[in-house]
């Protein structure tokens, strides 16, 4: 590729069309070009797909600074949920230049090891994040006395001052935190084993004796490295990290009350939305909110919470609206237009879409109890099975309309009841067709 890398920066989001060769290709192009703000902006712009296809960035200070607490970016896609303590890449930004020019060309040129591989980057890497570590904790004291507000944006804005301070913290934890995220690798990880487990307490119980301050941010970079953060929190309870019982509580209470945040602001962005372009996706949401919660409730069964028995029962309400309203509502009058109006040069959105009502309905199949809706499930699957199998009929037997028509209902109720049920109206069908 010839192209002047400064003239990448105007395409924006057309670099996430382009194929995976050529887009590796503009990214090792744009990191030629330096730290510069318009890099930065086309980089947050085609940041899902730089999460996708993972390119080879070139090593950096600035991403070495970044490399402890990078788990706690917020995710480009939105198919997880977000981490427990979100840091803003924006703060970042503004903080990492003020970092640089404090530690200086001199000390940096003195552990530029540290951006290599291997063993010989782990002291060099160390000193590095010592140094920043101490930076920051020194910005942050005078920002705090009234210098850099303007650099960092700082004023009136305490989550951004939370940030910086929990920046530092984490800075000071730093190779810990790097021995964590090899024994938590590859991220996410979907289940705890035996080894994951001890890993998480034979190094928390370092940080907990050499920085107690920084334990509850080392618990949640461990979370960060989930698929659900509350998978965590039910093993907490019995984790020994070298606390008192009293501290373990305290920590526990504190992580509990963080976890059931996030459900119910996840809950509640699900109950904000007013119209569903994909049925599938809220199916989705509400299984997994429906296993946060199970799995955050069953933790809590050592606190006995009654503040959070109460939240955790106003975010089943939460689901079982978005599964009523969003799944089962108008259900079998979606995918039975998109079946019986099919013909040639159809509206293919509208067919996906049905398939993902149909899957919705599946898929909502597996907490239908929990969410006390298993009669409303049961009766909107089997009338719009029957509905569909009607159609089938008429189109497959009595030869009445298109016989894709048939298929596309046949392959509805697969969708809906599952390849067995499928199966035997389609045996049904043919076996009468014959007579």
């Amino acid at each position: 590729m010839t192209m002047d890398p400064h003239a990448l920066l105007s395409l924006g989001t057309k670099l996430l069309d382009i194929d995976e060769a050529r887009f590796r290709q503009v990214v090792d192009l744009l990191q030629q070009i330096g730290d510069l703000p318009e890099v930065q902006h086309t980089f947050s712009l085609i940041r899902p797909r730089l999460a996708e296809v993972r390119p080879k960035r070139r090593p950096t200070f600035k991403r070495l600074f970044c490399e402890p607490f990078e788990d706690l970016f917020q995710l480009p896609t939105g198919g997880q949920p977000a981490p427990l303590n979100k840091i803003d890449r924006g703060v970042v930004n503004s903080l990492w230049p003020l970092v640089e020019g404090q530690i200086g060309k001199d000390r940096l040129r003195g552990v530029t090891a540290a951006l290599g591989d291997g063993a010989s980057r782990v002291e060099p890497a160390r000193a590095f994040w010592s140094m920043a570590a101490a930076t920051v904790a020194d910005i942050l004291e005078e920002a705090e006395a009234g210098r850099f507000v303007d650099d960092l944006g700082l004023r009136l804005n305490p989550d951004r001052i939370r940030t910086i301070q929990d920046i530092a913290r984490i800075l000071t934890i730093a190779q810990p935190v790097s021995e964590l995220k090899a024994v938590l690798s590859p991220k996410p990880i979907q289940k705890l084993h035996k080894d994951h487990l001890e890993g998480i307490q034979t190094i928390g119980r370092q940080v907990a004796r050499s920085r107690p301050e920084a334990l509850k941010l080392f618990v949640l970079l461990a979370a960060a490295r989930l698929t659900d953060p509350s998978i965590l929190l039910g093993s907490l309870w019995d984790m020994d990290l070298g606390q008192k019982s009293s501290d373990r509580a305290t920590l526990f209470l504190d992580l509990s009350g963080t976890v059931v945040a996030q459900i119910e602001e996840r809950s509640r962005g699900a109950a904000t939305t007013t119209v569903t372009v994909d049925r599938m996706a809220a199916a989705t949401l509400a299984v997994d909110l429906m296993a946060s919660l199970e799995a955050t409730r069953n933790a809590m069964e050592h606190s006995r919470n009654k503040d959070f028995d109460q939240r955790l029962k106003t975010v089943r309400e939460s689901v079982h609206e978005l599964v009523r309203t969003q799944v089962l509502d108008g259900a079998e009058t979606e995918i039975l237009s998109a079946v019986e109006t099919l013909a040639p040069g159809a509206d293919t959105a509208r067919m996906v879409q049905a398939e993902n009502q149909a899957r919705a309905l599946r898929k909502c199949s597996t907490i239908a109890d929990t969410l006390g809706l298993r009669g409303e499930l049961k009766s909107v699957t089997q009338q719009t099975t029957a509905s569909l199998t009607g159609t089938a009929r008429q189109s497959l037997s009595e030869g009445v309309g298109d016989a894709r028509t048939g298929y596309t209902a046949i392959r509805m109720i697969e969708l809906i009841a599952g390849p067995a049920e499928a199966n035997q109206i389609m045996d049904d069908i043919l076996r009468g067709a014959r007579r």
